[in-house]
């Protein structure tokens, strides 16, 4: 597997300048200057050191090592496999520059990228608001409307107060959700400046809108927000947030509500999802694009069907051939080719060996995509490979540890990986805040529950795991009601279970194992099923 270390083969350089060093040098002093730029002094140095390196010839010394040593003090015996401090700073760094350039650096002559995937920059010559990549990385500069990928423009919020210094709250709000919808990776996102009023929403490409207004009362702040669907002028959604005056907590509510407007918004089963999903439910899998491709795995975990699992997996299979640079599609058809594996559901193959290696591709593609360093945990976790699945998670954890969107996914694999606090914790505060959670995650707490005896609020978990085509629904039932002595209503529940899995006497034990890694827990799995007098061999 490829790592964060990676840099464009010799051939891929640009050296064709079309900018001068002191052009390049005016913009990092620019960037460094300014307050919007939040980042640390040694972020600031780390940006400084990898700009000159390339301004000196020298791109092919930047590397993990060479940072870590010069820029942030690692001794000479650094090892990253142990010590992610550079992929963690930069990953920190292109959050503080997404910032700097969606707020006072939106109209800047030159732009300065870290791209994903790499530590060597690259820097752009900005016009409009696509852009032509110069030199750095040679890495193409992806402009944010793809004709595949559904857009969301974020218009203006309106600061409806009537005090002026709360303009900030408006801007900053604005900001912090394009920047959280940004990193998610699957909606485009365009900001609109309020110089751009009056400007047609159907010139950027965007499908959706995004509007936002602040008010204020004597106690608290209140937050507005819609979605429009620009195709109809239909407002699809809309949410209210409130919050105290106190200066102190006004930043802190502001990057909360954009998580939870994101989570709402552009999640895999958010509303963008499933918008777009009805609309392609009939579309031919030749003529599907990528998102929409992606759109029929989730259609497929909302139900399990045999016809949902098949178009799922004719549709990413063409995605593969049609978009073989998309990281994410790798990713998407290991995530469904490791599902079937685990769960044994339809009579194709999909072995084990292949979907890790689709979900090493993916990463090697798009290093830096949280969702992709998830799929890659998963199917170290369903390989028995917990160590390597444990180093994945927390990959994905560094690259946006507050995500509503992808913190139930985190949470449930580390649950299973044995991480029974951090786990379930980051589980229930994603159900607290996200309602478009997915409900697989109540597995996972369940598992937790039976590992502390505590059979009374397994039974509950199992009440919201809601996947009555999965076997594994009655499952839980069955060995949960059976540790509560509740022998009537387990019987029934294995009765379910077997018009679902009728090998399952036989294959039960391997089928657990998947994602039972630890023996006490299958033990007293075996102890209630048994109860309700299913014996698995």
């Amino acid at each position: 597997m490829t790592t964060e270390d990676e840099t464009p083969e010799e051939d891929d350089v640009k050296t064709d300048l079309t900018m001068s060093a002191d052009q390049i040098r005016r913009q990092l002093r620019r960037i460094l200057a300014s307050p919007e730029f939040r980042a640390t002094e040694a972020q600031r140095a780390f940006l400084e050191f990898v700009v000159e390196k390339v301004l000196a010839g020298e791109s092919e010394e930047i590397k993990g090592y060479t940072v870590a040593t010069r820029v942030f003090g690692r001794r000479e015996d650094f090892d990253q496999a142990t010590d992610p401090i550079v992929s963690i700073q930069a990953n920190k760094l292109r959050r503080a520059m997404e910032h700097y350039y969606l707020v006072s650096g939106k109209k800047d002559p030159i732009r300065i990228d870290i791209p994903k995937g790499s530590y060597v920059p690259s820097f752009t010559e900005r016009s409009g608001v696509a852009a032509t990549p110069s030199f750095g990385s040679g890495r193409r500069v992806i402009t944010w409307v793809d004709g595949d990928w559904p857009a969301v423009v974020i218009r203006p919020f309106q600061n409806l107060t009537g005090d002026p210094d709360l303009d900030y709250l408006a801007i900053g709000l604005a900001t912090e959700l394009a920047m959280e919808i940004n990193r998610f990776q699957d909606i485009r996102v365009l900001v609109r400046g309020p110089e751009d009023r009056g400007r047609r929403e159907m010139d950027t490409g965007a499908r959706f809108a995004i509007d936002g207004s602040i008010r204020k009362d004597p106690a608290a702040i209140k937050v507005a927000l819609q979605l429009i669907d620009l195709a109809s002028n239909i407002q699809m959604w809309e949410d209210m947030h409130k919050s105290d005056r106190e200066a102190s907590r006004i930043i802190a509510f502001q990057e909360h509500v954009a998580r939870m407007i994101a989570a709402k918004i552009c999640g895999e089963l958010g509303i963008i999802a499933r918008a777009v999903s009805i609309e392609s439910k009939n579309v031919p899998p030749s003529d599907l694009k990528t998102y929409e491709a992606m759109l029929r795995y989730y259609a497929f975990t909302a139900n399990f069907t045999a016809e949902s699992f098949f178009k799922a997996f004719e549709a990413l299979k063409l995605s593969v051939v049609r978009e073989p640079e998309k990281g994410i599609v790798w990713s998407m058809l290991a995530r469904l080719y490791i599902t079937n594996y685990a769960l044994e559901l339809f009579d194709v193959k999909t072995p084990v060996d292949e979907a890790v290696a689709y979900a090493q591709k993916g990463v090697r593609l798009d290093p830096a995509n949280q969702r992709a360093r998830l799929i890659m945990a998963y199917t170290m976790l369903l390989k028995n490979d917990l160590q390597h699945g444990l180093a994945e998670a927390e990959q994905a954890i560094s690259l946006n540890p507050n995500s509503l969107i992808m913190m139930p996914h985190l949470g449930y694999l580390l649950t299973l990986l044995g991480y029974w606090e951090r786990g379930p914790e980051l589980i229930r505060r994603a159900i607290e805040f996200n309602p478009y959670y997915d409900v697989i995650v109540h597995y996972a707490l369940w598992v937790d529950w039976i590992r502390r005896g505590d059979d009374e609020n397994a039974y509950a978990e199992t009440l919201h795991f809601k996947t009555p085509l999965l076997f594994w629904d009655p499952l839980m039932k069955a060995a949960t009601l059976g540790l509560l002595e509740r022998i009537d209503d387990g019987k029934q529940a294995v009765e379910d279970l077997l018009k679902l899995k009728p090998d399952f006497t036989n294959r039960g034990r391997v089928l657990i194992r998947h994602y039972i890694k630890f023996e006490n827990i299958l033990e007293r799995m075996i102890e209630g099923l048994s109860k309700v007098g299913l014996i698995i061999v």
